[in-house]
């Protein structure tokens, strides 16, 4: 049994890890999480922000107190259920990182179709950049009338 985490958005977009799943599986933006987002550019994650646990039925996605919440398939959690061989999008504050989580054996893991990745915001100067010119050329035709 092995936990996947593929990263959907966020710095790490785009890459796969997986852990076994007997471990705990933490997430944040410190250097000793397993599943460790950029501290830098991944701001909406705390530090400490998640933790998958392992518990005598299966697994629970544990909030550690985090700042902007963590989400499960779009909804604010404390403590959710993983069930196994079904993938989890999870988002790490709103507009934060976001991954999807899956739990299974070799088998259910060859068969998991790949995880969609999120197209990279443009970067807020060239957005900046091109609404300033929208502005002058807006002024410049009004000024013209």
């Amino acid at each position: 049994m092995r936990v996947v985490i593929d990263h959907i958005a966020g710095s790490r977009r785009g890459q796969r890890q997986e852990f076994p799943a007997g471990t705990r599986v933490r997430f944040g933006r410190h250097p000793e999480c397993e599943v460790s987002f950029d501290p830098h550019r991944d701001i909406d994650a705390s530090s400490r922000h998640a933790e998958l646990r392992s518990v005598d039925a299966g697994w629970v996605l544990v909030d550690l107190g985090s700042s902007n919440g963590t989400y499960v398939e779009g909804h604010r959690i404390t403590e959710a259920p993983v069930a196994q061989a079904v993938p989890v999008s999870i988002e790490f504050g709103p507009g934060g990182p976001r991954i999807r989580m899956f739990v299974g054996d070799d088998a259910a893991i060859e068969a998991l179709l790949p995880a969609p990745v999120e197209a990279r915001k443009p970067p807020w100067k060239l957005v900046a950049a091109l609404g300033a010119i929208a502005l002058v050329l807006i002024v410049i035709l009004v000024a013209r009338c």
